[in-house]
């Protein structure tokens, strides 16, 4: 299994409603995520099975048990997008805090990272996944877009960032202004306004 990057795009569960889930896919879909199939042992189910399934799960407020077996759990989906090797995405309740939820969006560190070390992003990869996070934002519901490789820490939480805490910012993220007053020198911090405002962390 490779090692991969993440978007981790986060909600808070107060927010939820009957077709979160379908209005969700549909940005992504017009964001040009193309659904493909579903994954690990759910490949033949539809996108409409898939969509039912995931919006029940989160209504219950489902968390995985350590000894249940993976198909309880939220139905991954397989996207096509900018060519990259694979792209996957798949619900974390209850992460990384309670009353919270996360869509996360995988694909393998390999296809934007430069070969050598220490790591680097590939420039024109990173340009399409920021453009892509921009399009994510604009479902109104999102708190933040935060970014990372499979060696980093969680997400930051939602409360943290309430807090003044930076996003995990490898290398990007997005997240609504909150009136924090952040120091810039780890960090480009841009206003965004490009059809919902945010405040865009960049790395130096």
């Amino acid at each position: 299994m490779p090692a991969y990057f993440n978007l981790s795009v986060q909600f808070r569960r107060e927010d939820l409603y009957p077709l979160f889930v379908r209005d969700f896919y549909a940005v992504l879909h017009k964001a040009g995520m193309a659904f493909q199939s579903g994954y690990w042992g759910f490949e033949n189910d539809s996108l409409e099975e898939i969509i039912e399934w995931n919006q029940r799960k989160l209504e219950d407020d489902f968390e995985l048990g350590f000894t249940e077996h993976h198909s309880h759990d939220y139905k991954q989906v397989i996207y096509g997008f900018g060519g990259y090797s694979e792209v996957r995405g798949f619900w974390m309740n209850n992460y990384p805090e309670s009353g919270a939820f996360t869509h996360e969006i995988i694909l393998p560190e390999s296809d934007v990272l430069e070969n050598g070390y220490p790591a680097k992003f590939i420039k024109e990869k990173m340009e399409e996944l920021l453009e892509l996070t921009i399009r994510i934002w604009q479902f109104s519901l999102v708190k933040a877009i935060q970014t990372g490789l499979e060696g980093n820490d969680a997400s930051v939480s939602l409360s943290k960032l309430t807090g003044g805490e930076y996003p995990n910012t490898l290398p990007f993220a997005l997240v609504e202004d909150m009136g924090n007053c952040y120091e810039d020198s780890l960090y480009n911090i841009q206003h965004v306004s490009e059809g919902r405002d945010g405040l865009l962390f960049l790395q130096k």
